[in-house]
């Protein structure tokens, strides 16, 4: 478990982090965690995705990584990051302030009735009204449970990028091979 201690503790602090981030925006900024200003914090796994991945391929990968492994290590820290802000925000909601269920659920609300002659006209009226069930459906476990959904898919696309540009082969050829010919 020491091997993979750069994943597990930069993807730690990772969710930490996103979760503080979360409070910054509901209490400071007094908006909605869970809205618009979710897309700012993705800069938030990248960072430490990249941090990790550097810090396994010069301390496990003796200065490589391969685009698989780098790729499985990424998915590793995204199930760790998404997990623990997902149950922090979870546990928030349970236990503290339950007050921003409210608060997505009304802006999404309001955000549909704003656009609701162009969502009739695209998929139809028994679709938006599907879509008004469902918003006023939500609880404190649905949007935990897609907060940790949406922060899983956003991760595993950015490991797919930042894989790609952490990756450092070994040589194909050994430097005792080079000498000899």
């Amino acid at each position: 478990m020491n091997k993979y201690s750069p994943i597990l503790n930069n993807g730690s602090i990772a969710g930490l982090a996103a979760f503080v981030y979360f409070l910054i925006v509901y209490y400071v900024l007094s908006a909605n965690p869970l809205g618009p200003w979710k897309l700012l914090g993705l800069l938030i796994p990248v960072f430490f995705m990249y941090r990790a991945l550097i810090g396994f391929r010069e301390t496990e990968g003796e200065g490589f990584l391969k685009y698989g492994r780098g790729f499985m290590l990424g998915v590793l820290f995204s199930f760790i990051y998404s997990s623990l802000c997902g149950m922090l925000v979870y546990l928030f909601g349970l236990t503290i302030d339950g007050g921003f269920v409210d608060l997505v659920i009304n802006e999404n609300l309001a955000a549909l009735g704003e656009g609701k002659d162009q969502v009739i006209s695209l998929l139809g009226k028994d679709t938006y009204e599907e879509m008004l069930e469902e918003f006023k459906a939500f609880d404190l476990e649905s949007l935990a449970f897609n907060d940790f959904q949406s922060k899983s898919l956003g991760s595993i696309f950015v490991a797919l990028i930042l894989a790609a540009v952490v990756k450092q082969n070994p040589p194909t050829f050994g430097e005792s091979d080079e000498q000899q010919a």
